[in-house]
């Protein structure tokens, strides 16, 4: 793989991690960038880390974390006023700091982050401290200084899929593995009276290479169906509609296009893979159904139906 094809896959690592999880990302990434140089660190009982997530020995840098879930904040007073208290706390604790990092995934920095970070600038001019940020741009220039086993290790097939699998409704994971199990097995139903929803396709704008990939995944359609009519819990069976319903309303709203939320979707039931396996096939199979069913996306004829607001 080209180093720019990992690029897509630092996005979603870097939006899919919070908390600890990022924390965790970063000390790895820093680790494999800086071998010799750069030093994890964690809390250590009720001494904690002393505002110091990672420090690099070269050049004197300590690094601060803040991991948000998909790089939005919620919080924001709390997470400005940590922001100025772990810098003060590293400034006071961490002999040798020339330079301190806030170190984020966050897509943008609201205005009030901003705010507390100008705070944090002028603290450290006065101390003699440089004071930045390192965000997504940054993780991904950063990229090239990576060999193909590093990457693998940090954004691959099977560290990503488990980290990001777990993460899934318990639920909607039982019904991927179910389908797996059933492609296995069941022979794609004939549907030779069925059409491809062209209608659909045209009004949603979906691209080219999905209206493909739906079409030839939509021969497995009854078989997800099926699948969620032989939960015996009625509720068990809305889980996979209702949280697909969620995520493209989510996708939507963050203003992404039509092939960007496929890909989204697909890539959060199935995760990133580099050769096809059943995962791959029963995401694809379960995004089909969802989308001849009208979970994700409109139907125009239903569009038109509904009463002006």
């Amino acid at each position: 793989m080209s180093k720019r094809s990992w690029r897509p896959m630092m996005d979603l690592k870097l939006r899919s991690s919070d908390g600890k999880s990022f924390q965790d990302f970063f000390s790895e990434f820093f680790s494999r960038l800086y071998p010799d140089d750069f030093i994890r660190v964690r809390p250590h009982g009720n001494r904690g880390d002393g505002g110091v997530d990672g420090f690099r020995q070269s050049d004197g840098t300590v690094y601060q974390c803040y991991g948000a879930r998909e790089g939005y904040v919620h919080r924001i007073d709390s997470v400005s006023d940590k922001m100025k208290a772990d810098f003060e706390t590293a400034r006071i604790s961490t002999r040798g700091m020339r330079r301190w990092l806030f170190t984020h995934n966050l897509t943008d920095v609201p205005r009030p982050l901003l705010d507390a970070y100008q705070e944090v600038l002028t603290a450290g001019r006065s101390h003699g401290i440089e004071v930045g940020m390192l965000g997504p741009q940054v993780f991904q220039e950063l990229l090239k200084n990576l060999d193909e086993e590093d990457l693998e290790d940090l954004l691959g097939i099977r560290p990503y899929n488990l980290d990001e699998v777990e993460r899934l409704p318990e639920t909607v994971n039982l019904i991927i593995r179910r389908m797996i199990e059933q492609m296995d097995v069941a022979p794609p139903r004939d549907r030779r009276h069925g059409k491809p929803p062209v209608e659909k396709f045209d009004y949603n704008d979906i691209p080219p290479r999905w209206r493909n990939n739906l079409t030839l995944y939509l021969l497995h359609a009854p078989l997800v169906r099926d699948l969620l009519a032989s939960f015996p819990d009625g509720a068990t069976a809305l889980i996979m509609p209702d949280f697909m319903r969620l995520r493209y309303v989510t996708r939507k709203a963050e203003g992404f296009d039509a092939g960007g939320i496929l890909k989204l979707l697909h890539e959060e039931l199935a995760g990133y893979v580099n050769e096809h396996d059943g995962r791959y096939e029963a995401a694809m199979a379960v995004l089909a159904a969802m989308f001849e069913s009208c979970v994700i996306f409109e139907d125009k004829v239903a569009m038109a139906a509904e009463p002006m607001q």
